[in-house]
């Protein structure tokens, strides 16, 4: 079995926290875990020697790329989550066979409205962090677009025929261009109700409010590709970590 969760062959669990969860829907793998939790052994906690890493690598992408003008006070990002979400709801309702043309237009409909409200560009940065100023402009360009594909690949195989959860939006706090959005995922796991705390955390481009992080029952999606991505790095280097990605990619879908 491969080391790294994120380029395994069994993505399903563990992108419904990585890629599923920043639209807040954790289906099978996030769901079911939760409903396990009581008769699961607690997890190992990682080893300390990669606590420092992980610190330094944090501070390195802690500030947004680009500077922008400040949002307006009336502005606000749970309000902007709550009317992506609900369009977004509106669109999955609809149950369409899996090999169909109305489905692929009903897949599309989603990376549209999940681009329009997910900043793939700084998740793509923060989850590379120090090693985002070590490449090119392309090589970036390259990493975002392909991480890109992987996350909506990965959300559609979730959320496909899978609409049942529900979102208490509860609290929002806003610090400059930055914010952070709190509320609770309520859905059913193999018969049980689960609820799940979720924080969204947000920046405010010039325009509108968007997600860059999306924190699921305290796992973070860009603190865990952050983790797997800088193995890969300072092991094989980068260009290993992008063969690994567009080989996923290249995988056909069960």
């Amino acid at each position: 079995m491969s080391r790294h969760p994120f380029l395994s062959t069994t993505l399903a669990s563990t992108l419904a926290i990585l890629g599923a969860a920043f639209l807040t829907l954790p289906a099978a793998g996030a769901a079911a875990a939760k409903a396990e939790k009581a008769d699961a052994k607690p997890a190992k906690a990682a080893p300390a020697t990669d606590k420092p890493a992980d610190k330094t690598v944090d501070k390195a992408a802690a500030k947004p790329a680009d500077k922008v003008t400040p949002p307006p006070a009336s502005s606000s990002p749970m309000a902007e989550l709550k009317k992506s979400n609900e369009k977004l709801d509106k669109v999955l309702q609809k149950n369409r066979p899996n090999w169909s043309p109305e489905a692929e237009l009903q897949r599309e409909e989603v990376r549209k409205l999940v681009g329009s409200f997910l900043d793939y560009g700084e998740l793509a940065r923060r989850s590379l962090a120090r090693h985002w100023d070590t490449i090119t402009a392309k090589q970036r360009e390259d990493f975002a677009a392909t991480l890109r594909e992987l996350v909506e690949r990965s959300y559609l195989k979730q959320v496909h025929g899978n609409a049942n959860y529900n979102i208490k939006y509860e609290k929002e706090t806003k610090d400059g261009n930055e914010a952070n959005v709190t509320g609770t995922l309520n859905t059913m796991a193999r018969g049980k109700k689960v609820k799940i705390a979720l924080e969204y955390k947000m920046l405010w481009n010039g325009d509108h409010w968007v997600v860059y992080d999306v924190v699921t029952d305290e796992q973070s999606m860009v603190e865990n590709y952050r983790a797997e991505f800088n193995k890969i790095i300072n092991k094989d280097g980068f260009d290993a970590l992008m063969r690994r990605m567009k080989k996923k990619l290249d995988e056909k879908e069960e």
